[in-house]
């Protein structure tokens, strides 16, 4: 990694991790609403996990960062990318969503307040130190589909508590609204095609940045 490259990825990972934390901990005292609850019942949706995850991974890309441009190291070591990778994956298949599934249930409410920074803000961070200043290794498309793997649990508990166990009974509200007019398979069939569109996708335009710097 170049320094200028290194040093650009090492600004948007701490700006990722500091945001994500600060929203975290607003979580603690700000208002519950639609799509925002108070301290770690905020951790139901998928959102806030996302963020959490991918702001935990840019810290540790942030960590190698520092060494690469300390002379401790000379390029990130593909362990840490294939986790950047995913983490990145699962915050631009919140964006995606949001704007996909969110926007048309609760309009411009999405992206009010701290709502747009994990919707918008946080994932372009990582999107985009991950396309452009982390090139260093090739992703294949079979390393591609871990980037899926977050989602799908999460879909499966998700599934569990609205579908299985039901709001009447202690379970999760449908705040995603993936069951309204009892289209349940309909929104499965589509989030779980998502869940492989955005991490394999992710992963196609990193490895297009990544061979056409090559070539400069």
């Amino acid at each position: 990694m170049s320094k200028r490259k290194t040093i650009l990825s090492l600004i948007f990972n701490v700006l990722a991790f500091v945001s994500t934390v600060i929203i975290f901990i607003s979580y603690f005292f700000e208002e519950p609403s639609i799509l925002i609850q108070n301290g770690f019942d905020s951790l139901k949706y998928f959102t806030t996990d996302s963020n959490i995850l991918a702001a935990v991974v840019c810290a540790v890309t942030a960590v190698y960062d520092i060494r690469i441009l300390s002379g401790k190291s000379d390029t990130l070591p593909q362990a840490v990318l294939i986790l950047k990778f995913i983490g990145t994956a699962c915050v631009t298949l919140t964006m995606v969503a949001t704007v996909l599934f969110l926007m048309p249930v609760y309009g411009m409410f999405v992206l009010k307040g701290s709502l747009i920074i994990v919707h918008v803000t946080t994932p372009l961070l990582a999107l985009i130190s991950f396309v452009f200043f982390e090139t260093v290794h090739h992703i294949s498309i079979p390393k591609s589909l871990l980037g899926a793997v977050p989602m799908m649990l999460y879909g499966m508990a998700y599934y569990l508590e609205v579908k299985v166990i039901g709001e009447a009974n202690g379970g999760w509200k449908d705040f995603y609204a993936y069951n309204r007019g009892g289209h349940w398979l309909l929104s499965t069939v589509l989030m779980t095609s998502g869940c492989f569109v955005a991490a394999i996708l992710t992963a196609v335009i990193h490895n297009i940045v990544l061979k056409k710097q090559k070539k400069h």
